[in-house]
């Protein structure tokens, strides 16, 4: 296959007046676009946590009218619609296209998949060890968090009471020998082998995981200083009562991703590119 470009408008958003209106506007304030043009060899698609919960081999099964309007858990019936209608035909015209897949997973069933494993194999992989952080005086307690945030008849994290069903969503698993990660490191070196410096995002929950998970947004573009590039119809956010009609957080965390850490891009459009790309 021939390395063609992916041609396609990404946005993000400019700030006129960082310090506030007494300072001379820098540029016109407002969202932004341009077309970002790379081969598809320089391009990576990397999947975040998109998981099995709800699956009916997962944990938590559900049946087919999950959704509960205005709760924080309707992400889970709502991200695997997402999945089926966007993530997947992202990651099959990205397949097809030849661009690096990259699947950022949680520590409990990477293991499963043989590329997680061949990696931990290389001293390259592992990262040098962090210094020791010293701790308030008096640490808030994780059973106290889990408290506050869930109630205290919180069972638990899921790669805790299910980790034999936790694993990767059934439609994306990985295929051949895609890359199965836990951290940027790992990301970042096996991108500096294979001279890719874009990474289109999908993947959940936007607010969180998908900006402040090693390896996904936040690290990659302010540690890495990679194009980070984010697919709006592919992620949602935790939407709570007073947001869930306008999509406020979902629509927030994208913004905030243009505004401070990289782009935005259409699920459309990638797969357009991707397809021009691979002459499909």
């Amino acid at each position: 296959m021939d390395d063609k470009n992916l041609d396609l408008p990404i946005r993000y958003f400019r700030i006129a007046q960082l310090y506030g209106p007494g300072m001379p506007p820098s540029c016109e304030e407002g969202p932004q676009e341009r077309t970002l043009s790379k081969t598809a060899s320089q391009i990576g698609l990397v999947l975040v946590h998109c998981w099995n919960l709800g699956e009916g081999t997962g944990p938590y099964p559900t049946g087919p009218d999950a959704h509960t309007p205005g709760k924080a858990g309707d992400w889970v019936p709502t991200a695997h619609e997402i999945i089926r209608d966007h993530i997947k035909p992202v990651l099959d015209a990205a397949r097809a296209a030849g661009v690096g897949v990259f699947h950022l997973a949680q520590a409990k069933y990477a293991p499963r998949y043989e590329s997680f494993n061949k990696l931990q194999k290389s001293p390259a992989m592992r990262e040098p060890a962090k210094p020791h952080v010293n701790l308030s005086v008096r640490p808030r307690s994780y059973d106290q968090q889990h408290d506050d945030e869930y109630g205290e008849g919180f069972p638990g994290c899921v790669w805790q009471t299910h980790s034999d069903l936790f694993d990767i969503a059934e439609q994306v698993r990985p295929i051949d020998e895609e890359a199965v990660i836990l951290s940027g490191w790992q990301l970042n070196e096996l991108c500096r082998q294979a001279d890719i410096d874009t990474l289109f995002y999908a993947g959940f929950m936007a607010d969180i995981c998908l900006i402040n998970s090693s390896g996904a947004i936040r690290e990659m573009s302010s540690r890495f200083r990679y194009n980070c590039v984010v697919l709006r119809e592919c992620t949602t956010a935790y939407e709570y009562a007073d947001t869930y009609e306008g999509r406020w957080m979902t629509l927030s965390a994208i913004r905030r991703i243009e505004t401070e850490l990289g782009y935005s891009a259409s699920a459309g459009d990638f797969i357009e590119a991707a397809r021009a790309a691979a002459g499909s």
